[in-house]
């Protein structure tokens, strides 16, 4: 099975501009997972039912990556990267507003 095409929205690509270098490879490692199996992360519910989640850990932390899936355009989607405080919450808000 080939892997997925990738995009992402701005809203990630300003969160991952600044982590940290160290975290910045271990999320280039969860994209790559995510593009070969996109169903390995969890499928959230109510208004985020067309979200997908990995949480995976960097040192200490544990950040969570949101992604959406476009079955039709073999597309992946990157939404959001972020520890978990408000999380959840941040980006239900942000969905409403796309």
């Amino acid at each position: 099975m080939k892997a997925w095409k990738a995009d992402a929205l701005p809203r990630y690509n300003r969160r991952r501009k600044k982590l940290p270098p160290a975290v910045k490879r271990i999320l280039n490692d969860e994209q790559r997972k995510v593009l070969a199996d996109p169903y390995r992360g969890e499928r959230k519910k109510g208004a985020l039912a067309d979200i997908w989640v990995v949480k995976f850990k960097t040192h200490n932390d544990q950040f969570l990556l949101a992604y959406a899936i476009d079955e039709e355009a073999e597309m992946i989607t990157f939404w959001d990267i972020g520890q978990h405080e408000n999380f959840y919450r941040d980006l239900e808000q942000y969905t409403k507003g796309r």
